[in-house]
């Protein structure tokens, strides 16, 4: 094998190496990850910060009173929405999506305005072990009609949307 070919072959195997832990995909909710974090089994939080607060006091997702917006079906999902506190002009709103029927989504998008986020920033959801969590931006003034808008991205990589009123 001439020097060309062995150079050519270990550069391929590197590209390959660092490629293969690369990923374009979003985390499945039922993965392992640290958010998921029972077990505490094999290391030590110490008491280093703790003395202050008790963590089995704390609730997961502590933004006030929750308010149930109600549910939406898109593409088939079912999703259950709540929003932590009330909605405030140019506030940002903490918002708790759960799946309560039909196929999981790999991705939530949420945005508050038109259907074509005009003049809005999409939020993406993230999973956290029990449901999805999002914070989206209250537009500055708050029209008649607004809604809260959901995208899902399906398994087979199709979008669809759909709203939840907000503002009567």
């Amino acid at each position: 094998m001439n020097n060309l070919t062995k150079l050519l072959l270990a550069s391929t195997i590197t590209g390959m190496l660092f490629l293969g832990g690369c990923s374009n995909e979003s985390e499945a909710p039922d993965t392992d990850s640290h958010l998921d974090h029972d077990n505490h089994e094999g290391h030590d939080h110490g008491d280093d910060g703790h003395e202050d607060h008790n963590h089995a006091e704390e609730e997961q997702d502590d933004h006030g009173s929750e308010y149930d917006l109600g549910s939406v079906t898109i593409a088939g999902t079912t999703l259950s929405v709540k929003m932590g506190e009330d909605i405030e002009p140019g506030a940002v709103m903490h918002l708790d999506i759960e799946t309560t029927a039909g196929p999981e989504p790999v991705a939530i998008r949420v945005w508050i305005g038109d259907q074509a986020a005009t003049g809005t920033l999409k939020s993406k959801a993230m999973w956290n072990s029990v449901d999805y969590h999002a914070e989206v931006e209250v537009p500055s003034e708050l029209r008649p009609g607004l809604s809260l808008w959901i995208e899902i991205e399906t398994a087979d990589g199709e979008r669809a949307s759909g709203a939840i009123p907000i503002n009567g």
